[in-house]
């Protein structure tokens, strides 16, 4: 008798905890981050004055121009991984009425030798504090980005081909080919043309400009309009090897679309620093070719080489 009444009481006692939990609610919150949400959300209205610099009108509108298609996204200073925009982010890790914590990382997809995608490190990251609901979807249009570049971020090399190109031929006997400034659907762009009559190649170096070597990211950004194969490379100077050139990739023909693409230039730049100095002198190099029955247009709207320490 004894022992069927502890069974009971047991029993009991197990229905009244099961009945008793609270059950945990799985249903996500979601965070809608579209293409437009990080490409057109910078300001460069105190560029001048927080980096000591004098750009123009012209350099200014360039630096909005970006080809963000990731983001790596943060709520409560957890990492959620990184997505391809657009995309539609679950949250679970949230508390009912409380607002979060969340930061959004424009990233892209470096090309060239690298092929990764990686945060875009010149900026500061901006953190806000939104409302998530469970079942419901935040847009992140509710609460536009905005994005500045870090104090620290340098630009060795900017060309935006409004009055003068900075590339010459590599090689005269060869080549008298260079990019000539035009206006090109609204936009300055240095043009070269490929034909019967000039040629079917063409073969360019930039002024030279000087890089850190070490411990910085370094970030070439090109924005373009090609008919033909792009291939770019670095010619680094100095005294061992000063006329060495180091193919770092190429762009393929966009199909009629601007576009901008990324390369990181740091890797290339460390590995071949012959002298182990802070600094080194490089160039661009861009070469091109077409064909003999019909033109071939490449069109280059903005060339940035630009660099910041590492944390």
């Amino acid at each position: 008798m004894n022992r069927r009444f502890y069974l009971f009481l047991t029993l009991l006692t197990l229905l009244f905890a099961l009945t008793g939990c609270k059950r945990t609610d799985f249903t996500p919150a979601y965070i809608q981050v579209n293409y437009e949400d990080i490409n057109n959300c910078f300001d460069v209205t105190n560029f001048n004055e927080t980096h000591g610099l004098t750009f123009d009108s012209e350099q200014l509108s360039a630096l909005l121009k970006h080809n963000f298609t990731h983001c790596n996204i943060y709520v409560n200073n957890k990492n959620l991984g990184c997505w391809q925009v657009p995309c539609k982010v679950p949250v679970l890790d949230i508390t009912e009425g409380d607002s979060v914590s969340l930061v959004v990382i424009p990233a892209l997809r470096l090309t060239g030798m690298d092929n990764t995608v990686t945060g875009y490190p010149f900026i500061n990251f901006m953190r806000q504090k939104v409302l998530l609901k469970r079942g419901q979807t935040y847009h992140i249009s509710e609460k536009p980005l905005s994005y500045i570049y870090t104090p620290q971020t340098q630009f060795p090399f900017f060309e935006t081909f409004a009055n003068t190109s900075p590339f010459s031929p590599t090689d005269t006997s060869n080549s008298t080919l260079t990019f000539a400034p035009m206006m090109v659907e609204g936009r300055t762009a240095g043009v070269i043309t490929l034909n019967g009559t000039n040629g079917q190649h063409f073969d360019v170096t930039s002024s030279s400009f000087r890089v850190p070597t070490r411990n910085y990211y370094v970030f070439l950004e090109v924005t373009y309009k090609t008919e033909g194969n792009l291939e770019i490379g670095l010619k680094t100077s100095n005294a061992y090897r000063p006329y060495e050139i180091h193919q770092i990739g190429g762009i393929y023909p966009s199909k009629g679309e601007w576009k901008t693409i990324y390369f990181n230039l740091a890797n290339t730049i460390f590995n071949n620093n012959y002298t182990g100095a802070d600094m080194c002198d490089i160039n661009l190099v861009l070469t091109g070719s077409g064909s003999i029955s019909a033109d071939t247009h490449y069109y280059i709207d903005d060339i940035k080489v630009i660099y910041m320490p590492r944390a």
